[in-house]
């Protein structure tokens, strides 16, 4: 029965992203941008689980700083930018991939290539905040070696659906299984690779503080990044005024200097977890808040490895550009 009830979600999600991928095709963007959003205004009334983690975790986020109402009016506005997150997204499905940068804009790329003229590649640190997948896009579009790290979707067909758009866009896609060696030697020929680091998931972690809780963090950004020498640069996306995207790039996050290698991994976890809780509190209906970020309780003092022999064979594989199970795209 559990099995049947998993292939009907399948179905069911494989649906209605292809006859949202429809409706998109069909109305022009500024009228499709109000309609998905109340899209997003549908889903939160069907989905009451995703309502309470949203609900819940903007309290752990902002319970002593927002009212009860200010709370709920920004879960409110969260479902309605995925709304339009996703629009975005399912059009450009059908568009030229250089078509993208019609509805994005830059700022900061100096940083970028500040970083990328040292020729050690770079790891972009970013997270599930506006529509990330655009900005994927946009970089490629630009002409940048854009590698990303995926996970693959609980329903195979809406994850063949990305992945080849994704490589029509240029993105290299590493899945995990051919280990770190084709990863770090992209960073070696100078890639820019991606890296989502917002969410609890498999694989080697440390915990960081990310809105005054501990929060089980990915350790192996920062190691891919110590490991070849190439410099972590911050960026992340977010809808403008005018309601296109803007790409910010910041300078490159220095690494830590501390001597012990898993000491100078959780500063770094630290570190980026404190510029993207800013980022987040700058653009906060633009995160994923139905995500279970703290869902992993410490329990003992977390020791980052100092090298990837030290990892898991299977740890070793999952080298994760997070993309979220439960959406195509989420802001």
């Amino acid at each position: 029965m559990h099995g049947r009830f998993r292939r009907e979600k399948r179905i069911l999600f494989y649906s209605a992203v292809r006859g949202l991928e429809a409706l998109s095709r069909a109305l022009p963007r500024r009228v499709g941008l109000p309609v998905f959003a109340g899209i997003g205004d549908v889903v939160r009334w069907v989905d009451r689980p995703s309502v309470r983690r949203t609900t819940d975790h903007l309290e752990i986020a902002f319970g002593t700083e927002l009212s009860r109402r200010e709370r709920v009016s920004l879960m409110r506005a969260t479902y309605r930018a995925t709304g339009r997150n996703v629009l975005d997204l399912l059009r450009s499905f059908h568009r030229e991939p250089a078509d993208v940068l019609q509805n994005v804009e830059f700022e900061g790329i100096e940083h970028l290539e500040a970083a990328r003229a040292r020729g050690r590649g770079v790891v972009a640190l970013s997270a599930h905040l506006g529509c990330w997948e655009i900005m994927g896009a946009a970089l490629a579009a630009r002409g940048y070696p854009v590698h990303v790290l995926v996970r693959r979707l609980f329903d195979s067909r809406s994850d063949a659906l990305l992945n080849a758009w994704r490589g029509r866009c240029g993105l290299t896609l590493h899945d995990g299984r051919g280990g770190v060696i084709p990863v770090i030697r992209a960073l070696r020929e100078g890639a820019l690779l991606g890296a989502l680091v917002d969410q609890d998931t498999r694989g080697p972690a440390v915990f960081a503080e990310f809105f005054g809780r501990p929060a089980r963090t990915s350790s192996l950004p920062f190691l891919l990044a110590r490991r070849t020498g190439a410099p972590m640069v911050p960026m992340w996306i977010h809808r403008d005024a005018r309601g296109g995207h803007r790409v910010r790039i910041r300078p490159e996050l220095p690494p830590s200097t501390l001597s012990d290698p898993g000491a100078a991994i959780r500063a770094d976890a630290a570190a980026w977890n404190r510029l993207l809780e800013g980022v987040i509190r700058r653009h906060p209906e633009e995160w994923v808040w139905h995500h279970r970020r703290w869902k992993t309780p410490p329990a003992a003092p977390s020791s980052a490895p100092s090298d990837f022999r030290t990892f898991p064979r299977r740890s070793r594989q999952l080298i994760t550009f997070q993309s979220s199970r439960r959406t195509v795209s989420a802001r």
